[in-house]
């Protein structure tokens, strides 16, 4: 079962990683520009949805301090209702929670390869 958790948190890792790629050198008004950019992002957030789904219950109760209702929440917009994104609302997740969050799964890792 660890094995399937790990694989999962470091899904989220590298989606992480891949959005910050994407944005490093972008504005806010480029990223607002550039549709495939947007696209791009939302995919790799709906990916880091998906894979916080995946993780058990009794994990994800275990680290209460990860929003993990919100993730799942934003994938679940993405993928089923995605003309309702609002895209300043998602520049503002990646600016303020994507590296809080990114921490966490960190942590979570490092915790769960022990």
């Amino acid at each position: 079962m660890k094995k399937d958790i790990i694989v999962y948190i470091e899904d989220i890792l590298e989606s992480i990683q891949k959005i910050e790629e994407y944005t490093d050198t972008l504005t806010k008004e480029k990223f607002s520009d550039i549709i495939s950019m947007q696209d791009a992002v939302l995919m790799r957030l709906a990916v880091i949805g998906e894979s916080a789904n995946k993780i058990p219950t009794d994990v994800r109760k275990k680290h209460k301090t990860i929003a993990w209702r919100k993730i799942i929440n934003l994938r679940n917009i993405i993928i089923h209702d995605y003309s309702s994104v609002n895209i300043e609302r998602i520049w503002k997740i990646l600016q303020k929670d994507l590296p809080v969050f990114k921490k966490q799964v960190i942590e979570l890792l490092e915790k769960t390869s022990e």
